[in-house]
């Protein structure tokens, strides 16, 4: 009995999270109210806080599934490349072509909590390393199979294609009219082609 209340409780946070991820990466993981929360969820803020320490909490883990999902995809679309060189340039085509509702989780995450929330703030941070972390590997690997320079910086080029997709993707969000995102996403493949591949 006891084990079966305890599966029932972890279905129910778990549906909790599922049914806000989305909403705060929309609307905003600070500024959506409890009010949004309870109404999306159908929990009173006491039904929420049987599963939640509080509401810090369940934005964490709403936007950890955020990061999730997004993760999911990145996987799926480079487990559909065969060379590292392919994998870069399908990473950027995936990222902008990101269609996820409110945009990149990070980025949201990042510029809202910076001041104030440091708990989310960290966990932005820490989803953003794992994504350098993924690049970073992924140009080691074409340099010991011989597809990349080199002399190629790992870190350099991780950092460099992660910063311009985020950056092009705000670009995007303040100017949807404006053809800059094409501009910035032919120099990353060029970046790619032409000063990572190995000649």
């Amino acid at each position: 009995m006891e084990g079966t209340k305890i599966r029932k409780g972890e279905k129910t946070k778990q549906s909790v999270i599922e049914k806000t991820a989305l909403l705060l990466n929309r609307q905003g993981y600070l500024t959506t109210s409890l009010a949004e929360i309870t109404d999306a969820t159908g929990l009173q803020k006491g039904g929420l806080y049987n599963h939640f320490k509080d509401k810090e909490e369940l934005l964490i883990e709403s936007f950890k599934y955020c990061c999730t999902l997004v993760d999911e995809r990145i996987k799926e679309t480079l487990d559909a490349e065969q060379t590292p060189v392919n994998q870069l340039l399908a990473f950027v085509e995936f990222y902008f072509g990101l269609d996820f509702p409110g945009g990149c989780p990070i980025a949201n995450a990042a510029v809202e909590a910076d001041s104030a929330s440091a708990p989310l703030f960290q966990q932005a941070q820490e989803a953003m390393n794992r994504l350098l972390d993924l690049l970073e590997g992924i140009v080691k690997k074409g340099i010991q199979l011989n597809e990349i320079r080199p002399l190629a910086d790992s870190k350099e080029a991780a950092l460099y294609i992660l910063s311009t997709v985020e950056g092009a993707l705000l670009m995007r969000k303040l100017f949807p009219a404006s053809s800059s995102i094409t501009v910035v996403r032919d120099q990353l493949f060029q970046y790619i082609n032409e000063d990572l591949k190995q000649a």
